[in-house]
């Protein structure tokens, strides 16, 4: 499978900001822990109840738990954070669907890829309305690439839904779309 620079921009992009938006908001750890508990005791706690979570269903928190496992909390685990992702996205979850797409192209593990399961997420998470997935897969149209038919006008209007969305790349992309 190969990938166009400017995609595997997109792709690389897609989680990172992912990530970001979905992810709770930062707070700093305690100088000191509370009596009795050391940072990483808590940190195993969090994580417990965050499987916990997952495991009664939680789509976020499956989403947060497969993150975890794909940046290395508590370890790297490209197949937990596969699992993860992928329960969530089959039950609707767009910000999986597009991390297990961009998991499927199979750059970060060339043993992940698999363009046709990375186009069915991607395509998942640009019809949940994700503007992210619609840019990118707008990308694919405009381009004819990884397997995507060339079809402008089908790029425009993912660019248009999602530039709604206020995603900027696809108003700038609208600008220059025949």
């Amino acid at each position: 499978m190969s990938i166009r620079p400017s995609h595997c921009i997109y792709l690389s992009a897609l989680l990172l900001l992912g990530g970001c938006a979905s992810s709770a908001p930062d707070s700093a750890p305690p100088a000191s822990a509370p009596a009795g508990k050391t940072t990483i005791e808590q940190t195993d706690s969090a994580q417990a109840n965050l499987r916990s979570q997952a495991n009664r269903g939680d789509l976020d928190s499956q989403f947060q738990l497969g993150s975890s496992y794909f940046v290395g909390k508590p370890q790297k685990d490209l197949k937990q954070a596969e699992y993860w992702w992928k329960l969530a996205a089959d039950k609707g979850h767009a910000m999986a669907a597009v991390s297990l797409a961009y998991l499927y192209t199979g750059r970060d593990n060339p043993e992940f890829a698999n363009q046709a399961s990375m186009l069915k997420y991607l395509n998942q998470s640009a019809a949940g309305g994700n503007p992210m997935a619609q840019h990118i897969l707008g990308n694919l149209y405009l381009n004819g690439a990884q397997g995507v038919p060339r079809d402008p006008l089908q790029a425009k209007t993912l660019f248009q839904s999602a530039c709604k969305q206020n995603y900027a790349a696809s108003c700038t992309a609208l600008g220059n779309t025949p």
